[in-house]
């Protein structure tokens, strides 16, 4: 094909990057003025990179030296200031653009398999051809250390990573072309029927190859630069291997006692690619034996294995594995781990002790990086493959003057310093809209976790009805152990490796000194480069995946500006930045499809982004002096804090279905001998005692809040996160369910109970961080809070609505209730439309219950005008019951669900709400519907309504809960809440049924108020008021008497179970917080009102 000089100064100039062009390297063109998309562009910009605050805009330009009148003459037509200076990829083009490469027989290219045939395969013929005949001239004869078979395997390597690049645009324009040549019903037939035609794939491929290879790529200008970049990084590193391993030959054998002489097999993309596409390569010898090729320095890895190795010597609690290592300062070779299973059980216990015993090497050792790729289980032995990221510093960029103050950045900073830091343990990541969540660490990420990879398939391959498709698949990981073909989970094997953990962490505190000598294998860290990690890799790799839509790759401009989406977190603070010199290098990265890597010397605080550039004490401490820190820092109550972190981690992995069966199974307890299922024996205890015990919870509570210099205070535990129904061990977040708001719910209750001002003002520092971030409602910290959080009432933003009113009322403290309004406003519009939940817990009727208590307050009829918006949201998203055609609320696999918490009972209950607002007899005639729906599916043999939730593990028989969330308690207590509004023969003989029920449950292994024992004990004190039956005040009264000398026995109340010892929460709906407002109500009913009908 002919290429002129201005074909390719056409692709170069339109695909230029904003920095490209605001080099002296390229000119406006003044013959192609477009004021009117110039002015677009800037506004897109601004959208995405401030979300249309164009103050901040200006300061992110002037960060970079930069006004918007210079970017607007850089991002219309630009033309190269001296055209016969074309970077060294256009000149690759040229040489892609002008091969001849033959269509007519696939079978001379050994890389394509005509049995497994690739999509659009004649697209990336002369690119394929053109990287093999550069990689041949540079590496010469080394080529032939490659058997063919190795050959091809980096033949079809590079196939791939060109396919990763071109689908998104090749699928596009396929589907364009087949659009115009074929009916859409005819098409949508023929892909039905996997004909095989393929005349029209044939034609498309002559618009795309040959003479239309040009046309093509002057249109995608961008994927052009793309490629031609890839193609010229696929070969420096192809050949820098080649090249060390026939020069490194002599050594590897000589270490590993080999005689290797030929590659018969290669596997490349097995880690992200750094520095110009280099990557981790895996190379088998003949016989079958594996050695890995890391290209950067393995000094860590070195240090680390001679540190097992002391280990080892010294009689640690069982040996570690070691590996044999070259390092040659640049990149290295490490010996090859085998994924392997357990022999015995035995072996499986040794596994998990070890697991242990690594979770605290690494807690000790800084590391941030052990997620499930980075550890393989071989045999008996967790072998962690990756060093990289031990010793990491302390990052602490993005941080507000005076942010260091606050409670929520010591906490988040005591996690980031703890056992979690390492990555082994569960750890949940939420996708955006967090209603899916995925496990990523070595000990938890596992092939169980279903969905977690989403992969790109296709049918009809290379034929007119061709046709891609995502789908979910499970792939079992090296991390996973098995045993006689089972895959084992850890959580079964939790006192194993808390087992190991201890018995290392002991270890280490012996042999302190000895660690800490300078002749120590320790002390040869404090030499050795560590990598930096600035973000989560994940955050790169979705925006290079979003940045190859068709719709980014034509014009160098628009990707730099959705590129430029980096810039965010450094404009969340009001002056620049030290590191703001960062955020251009992983631009840079990103656009030519590599992940930035950043690296610093372990003995230093200063941050060496390049050879010329360097930001001085970047690191408060340099991160070899943080590891020696940590080791001097080693004690029993830290070893029992992160113990207590372990067991909650894991707990983390089963305890998310909230009120599952695992949380209420009947059990009979017992107290000294003496069984109580039913407490017909026991004592009724005295209203000082309840409130006794409610300041104990006070005080722990108080004694275990991280207060900040600047007033605030917060908690680290476990928080549900309702839309993917998971708990996740972290800072407290500001919802009453489990936040701050609930904890401070109570601590208000206590001082309005006790007049003791440590409790009003423990209460107002939880709530101080809200008030903090409200002060600026626009930011873009508040806009991703409201969308994460939603709008629910007792996880969302009417939660947080609810408990400002009541705590601005216990503490007479209006500016509270000016909070509330606040938050109020937050519910806009455009929030409820997001609102996919409606229901109590985190949706739309939960929404319309605190707003209805602020209503209640302030009178404001804007107030009330969201609460009916909410109400209509409801009534327009309601699903009608396949079997009886009433409608309700949340369909779950086509069942409505029942219950206060997901379910109908909490909808109707809200609706009842307002109508007795509003008197509008829609939200009545809705409500009733719910309430009809409910008695539909009511179980007269159970006296109780079903849970249609997913986990029951018996699909032909109905799974019951008997508790505030699912089940009669709830239900019941719906019931009643709603009596004055409501009252029929019907609801009555139901509100009997549930109390008959939740007697009869009595009381079991979970105390908290939404699964629990005192959830159920809020349904009999409610009913007693109601009805006037002094039976159930009694029956209250008896079952908190025995629940609180249970907790006096044990030493803590129940929250978590399968967690042994169980595990510090202070939460209002599933920790002490809560349980400690219910005895505070029960001394004084007529004084608290029930937060569990948002009263």
């Amino acid at each position: 094909m002919k290429v002129t000089q201005q074909d390719l100064i056409s692709i170069v100039e339109r695909a230029s990057t904003i920095n490209d062009r605001l080099s002296d390297s390229f000119i406006p063109d003044p013959l192609q003025p477009n004021d009117k998309s110039i002015d677009l562009t800037l506004e897109h910009w601004c959208l995405l990179c401030t979300q249309g605050d164009w103050d901040k805009f200006s300061k992110r330009l002037a960060w970079d030296n930069l006004d918007i009148n210079q970017v607007r003459q850089v991002l219309g037509a630009v033309k190269l200031a001296d055209e016969k200076c074309l970077p060294s990829w256009a000149e690759t083009l040229r040489e892609v653009l002008q091969t001849n490469v033959s269509r007519e027989d696939p079978s001379i290219y050994r890389y394509l398999e005509a049995e497994n045939p690739v999509p659009f395969e004649e697209f990336y013929l002369p690119f394929i051809q053109v990287g093999i005949q550069k990689l041949i001239d540079r590496v010469a004869d080394n080529y032939n250390l490659l058997s063919p078979a190795a050959q091809i395997n980096l033949e079809q390597n590079l196939l791939k990573e060109l396919r990763l690049l071109c689908e998104p645009t090749l699928e596009f324009e396929f589907s364009l072309f087949s659009a115009i040549k074929q009916s859409g019903l005819i098409r949508l037939f023929a892909q039905a029927q996997g004909s095989s035609a393929k005349t029209h794939y044939q034609n498309f491929i002559k618009t795309v190859t040959d003479e239309g290879l040009l046309s093509c790529l002057k249109k995608y200008n961008v994927l052009a630069r793309i490629l031609a970049i890839k193609l010229e990084f696929w070969v420096d590193a192809t050949a820098e291997f080649i090249n060390r391993l026939a020069s490194d030959l002599p050594i590897i054998n000589s270490t590993f006692s080999k005689k290797f002489t030929s590659v018969v097999e290669i596997k490349l993309g097995i880690s992200d690619a750094h520095n110009q596409g280099r990557a981790v390569i895996e190379i088998t010898f003949n016989p079958g034996e594996k050695l890995i090729y890391k290209p950067r320095s393995l000094g860590l890895e070195v240090v680390y294995f001679d540190l097992l190795a002391w280990f080892n010597q010294h009689n640690c609690p069982l040996p570690f594995k070691l590996l044999k290592v070259i390092n040659c300062n640049t990149y290295g070779w490490v010996e090859y781990v085998e994924h392997l299973p357990c022999e015995s059980e035995s072996e499986a216990q040794r596994y998990y002790q070890r697991a242990g015993m690594l979770i605290c090497l690494l807690y000790i050792l800084g590391e941030t990086d052990g997620h499930y790729e980075n550890l393989i289980a071989s045999g008996e032995h967790p072998v962690l493959i990756d060093t990289e990221t031990l010793i990491h510093p302390d990052v602490s960029e993005f941080v507000e003057d005076g942010q260091e103050l606050a409670a929520e950045f010591l906490a988040n900073q005591q996690i980031g310093r703890s056992v979690l830091r390492s990555r082994l343990l569960p750890t949940w990541v939420f996708k955006a809209d967090r209603n899916i969540a995925y496990d990523i660490s070595a000990l938890g990420g596992s092939a169980q976790d279903g969905n977690f990879f989403k992969v790109r398939k296709w049918k009809n391959i290379n034929t007119d009805n061709m046709v891609g498709f995502s789908e979910y698949i499970s792939v079992v990981g090296a991390n996973t152990v098995s045993l006689n073909g089972r895959i084992l989970v850890a959580n079964d094997y939790i006192n194993e490796i808390v087992n190991g953990c201890q018995q290392m962490y002991q270890f280490l505190m012996q042999w302190r000194q000895a660690l800490l000598a300078t002749d120590s294998p320790l002390a040869t860290l404090g030499d050795r480069q560590v990598r930096v990690t600035l973000r989560n890799t994940e955050i790169y790799n979705q925006l290079m995946r979003k940045t190859l839509q068709p719709k980014f790759l034509q014009s160098g401009v628009d990707r730099s500006i959705e590129l430029d989406v980096l810039s965010r977190a450094f404009l969340m603070v009001d002056t620049k930045p030290a590191a703001w010199a960062i955020k251009q290098i992983e631009i840079q990265s990103v656009e030519q499809m590599d992940f930035p890597y950043f690296s610093t010397a372990a003995d230093s605080t200063n941050f060496m982004l390049s050879s010329e550039l360097m930001i001085e004490n970047y690191f408060k401490a340099a991160s070899y002096q943080q590891a020696i820190s940590q080791l001097h820092q080693l004690s029993d109550a830290d070893l029992a804090e992160q113990i207590g972190l372990i067991r909650a981690a894991f707990y983390s992995r089963v305890g998310g279905n909230m009120g599952s069966n695992a949380a209420t199974d009947e059990v009979t307890f017992s107290l000294d001998g003496d069984e109580f299922p039913l407490l017909t024996s026991a004592e009724i205890v005295e209203e000082a005692i309840i409130v006794e015990e409610a300041i104990a919870i006070g005080k722990e509570i108080a004694q275990r809040a991280i207060r900040g210099a600047n007033g605030s205070a917060t908690w680290i535990s476990l928080e549900y996160i309702p839309n993917a129904q998971r708990l996740q061990l972290q800072s407290l977040e500001y919802g009453l369910y489990d936040g701050t708001s609930g904890i401070a719910l109570f601590l208000a209750a206590l001082a309005k109970v006790t007049g003791e001002a440590q409790y009003r003002d423990l209460a107002l520092a939880a709530l101080q961080p809200l008030g903090q971030i409200l002060q600026d409602e626009k930011s873009q910290f508040v806009s991703r809070m409201v969308k994460e959080i939603g709008i629910g009432g007792a996880s969302g933003l009417g939660s947080i609505v609810y408990a400002l009113v009541r705590v601005s009322q216990f503490l007479d403290a209006p500016e509270l209730l000016d909070l509330s309004k606040v938050v109020a406003s937050l519910i806009t519009p455009e929030a409820i439309a997001r609102d996919r939940t409606f229901d109590v817990l985190a949706g739309a009727a939960g929404a319309i219950l605190g707003l209805l208590s602020l209503h209640s307050v302030i009178k404001e009829p804007i107030v009330l005008d969201t609460a009916i918006a909410c109400g209509y949201h409801l009534l327009n998203h309601r699903t009608a019951c396949t079997q009886s055609g009433l409608k309700a609320g949340q369909s779950i696999e086509s069942k409505l669900l029942t219950g206060f918490s997901h379910g109908a009972a909490g909808i109707a209950y809200a609706l009842l709400r307002l109508y007795k607002s509003t008197s509008d007899p829609v939200f009545l005639k809705a409500a009733q519907e719910a309430q009809a729906y409910e008695a539909s599916v009511f179980s007269a043999s159970a006296k109780n309504w079903p849970d249609f939730r997913s986990f029951n593990p018996n699909e032909q028989q109905p799974s019951f809960m008997t508790s505030w969330c699912h089940g009669a308690p709830g239900i019941g207590l719906a019931r009643l809440g709603s009596l004055e509004i409501l009252e029929t023969a019907q609801i009555l003989q139901e509100i009997a049924d549930a109390a008959d029920t939740t007697q009869q449950f009595g009381l079991q292994s979970i105390d908290h108020l939404c699964c629990g024992n005192f959830g159920r004990i809020e349904l009999l004190m409610v009913a007693a008021q109601k009805l006037s039956r002094s039976d159930l005040w009694e029956l209250a009264q008896k079952q908190t008497s025995y629940l609180i000398a249970r907790a006096k026995h044990l030493g803590h109340f129940s929250l978590y179970p399968q967690i042994e010892g169980d595990f510090y929460s202070p939460s209002f709906f599933r920790g002490t917080a809560g349980i400690g407002y219910q005895l505070l109500r029960l001394a004084h009913p007529n004084l608290l009102p029930s937060v569990l009908l948002w009263n």
